[in-house]
């Protein structure tokens, strides 16, 4: 018998597609606009960074990096200082309510979560989550 892998992935395009009406995705969906992304990386990288390494780790050109930073910036997620190191370059840091809202905001998708996935029960997490990476893994591999 021959599968159709299309079929599986028509139901798992709509699946994804559906995702962002579940709670979790409403709580990080605030932070639209890349913001979340961002937010996150700097979060996760000493909370500095230079535009190009944004650009770069979120796939998203230069040109919308720069919109992207001068709101959070007005939103006063982020301070946009001059690299001392290259007068040329500028250094994105998180400040204290950027770092307060990231937290915030994934502590509360992360209380959902596991809600979630304690119903589901602890075989069928861990067989989800390994699923989950298998499939980004091999998204991954074909950048």
């Amino acid at each position: 018998m021959i599968m159709d892998y299309r079929v599986f992935a028509e139901e798992l395009v709509d699946l994804q597609t559906l995702q962002h009406l579940a709670p979790v995705t409403r709580k990080l969906s605030v932070l639209d606009n890349g913001t979340y992304l961002a937010l996150h990386y700097l979060v996760s990288h000493q909370k500095v960074a230079h535009p190009k390494e944004l650009s770069q780790n979120m796939s998203i050109s230069t040109a919308r990096v720069a919109a992207l930073l001068k709101h959070m910036e007005q939103e006063g997620f982020i301070v946009r200082t001059p690299d001392p190191s290259d007068n040329r370059q500028i250094i994105v840091s998180l400040t204290g309510h950027g770092e307060q809202l990231i937290e915030n905001k994934r502590a509360e998708a992360v209380d959902i979560m596991a809600e979630v996935l304690e119903e589901l029960g602890p075989e069928e997490t861990k067989t989800y989550l390994r699923i989950q990476r298998k499939l980004l893994e091999k998204f991954l591999h074909r950048l």
